[in-house]
């Protein structure tokens, strides 16, 4: 269900471009920092809560809904870079202004907050369960 509140769900993921020296010799995989795994799990567990939102829509508020779309523009854009919307475009200009008011908010934080306004509209929701219940069950 799309939203004027919230952009289409852009996926980030693999570009498929990847470089090889053609020595394979090489190939024993450098232990992963922790620091990196951290944050692709967190990536990964905001873009789960990006599409759970869709089907939440209807039980959030206005002001929850403008507070998870200047988070998801902060992750994917960064601070706040194009001119406020005009005096009459009354939805543009809240959601400018919310995604303004972040400043220097940091992508990390910005995800963190976002993960936690959707838990908070569905308590019951579990991200791990997404990957692992095949999609006949819910037919």
């Amino acid at each position: 269900m799309a939203t004027p509140f919230l952009p289409a769900g852009a996926t980030t993921g693999d570009s498929g471009g990847e470089l090889s020296s053609g020595d394979d010799s090489g190939d024993v995989e450098s232990p992963q920092n922790p620091e990196t795994e951290a944050s692709r799990n967190l990536a990964e567990l905001f873009e789960k809560a990006a599409a759970h939102l869709q089907s939440l829509i209807q039980v959030a508020s206005r002001e929850q809904l403008l507070y998870l779309y200047a988070r998801y523009k902060q992750v994917k854009v960064g601070n706040c870079n194009t001119p406020k919307p005009g005096f009459f475009d009354f939805e543009g200009k809240q959601k400018w202004e919310a995604w303004k008011a972040l400043g220097d908010l940091s992508p990390s934080q910005a995800m963190q907050e976002y993960v936690a306004v959707v838990k908070t509209l569905d308590p019951g929701w579990n991200p791990q369960l997404v990957d692992t219940i095949p999609l006949f069950y819910f037919l």
